[in-house]
């Protein structure tokens, strides 16, 4: 799957990223991160724009994490509950969990950079834990910065090194 979404960065880069970096934030398994680097190469060699992709990264980022926050709100526990049962997804959603319990709101942050695999989920049981939405905001728009900013400036930065 990675190469077919990789493929189509050429033709239609920013809208790949877009809905990419989005289905990602909503717990869907696609490779946000390997797009995000290969998308700064991109714009190391000149086919994209360095600040476009910035933008779009970012926008799909904040935007579909407050979606999940807000749908998480509106839908509860009960669908992370059924989650945290099955055995692929589970130990994510625990360890999700134990971040949340250890750090508190910190956590919102350290999952968006660099727990990043724990970040829908984090989101997730925040909407749904009854975080506050404007602390929850506070910390995760910082945190989808700090995660675009070094994923699309490593692409960046080493456009010439990936293949």
């Amino acid at each position: 799957m990675t190469d077919t979404i990789l493929a189509l960065i050429p033709d239609y880069g920013l809208i790949v990223l877009l809905c990419v970096v989005a289905l990602a934030c909503l717990a869907v398994p696609v490779p946000a991160s390997v797009l995000t680097l290969t998308s700064g190469s991109f714009a190391a060699v000149g086919d994209l724009s360095l600040s476009m992709v910035l933008i779009t990264a970012l926008v799909a980022f904040v935007l579909a994490d407050q979606a999940a926050f807000l749908l998480a709100r509106r839908l509860g526990r009960a669908p992370l509950l059924r989650l945290a049962e099955s055995r692929r997804v589970g130990p994510i959603v625990r360890r999700s969990e134990a971040l949340l319990q250890r750090h508190g709101s910190a956590a919102v942050f350290l999952s968006h950079t660099m727990f990043s695999p724990t970040c829908p989920y984090v989101t997730y049981l925040s909407g749904a834990g009854g975080l506050a939405w404007a602390r929850f905001t506070l910390v995760a728009v910082p945190g989808a910065a700090v995660w675009t900013c070094a994923d699309v400036g490593l692409g960046y930065a080493f456009a010439s090194q990936l293949e």
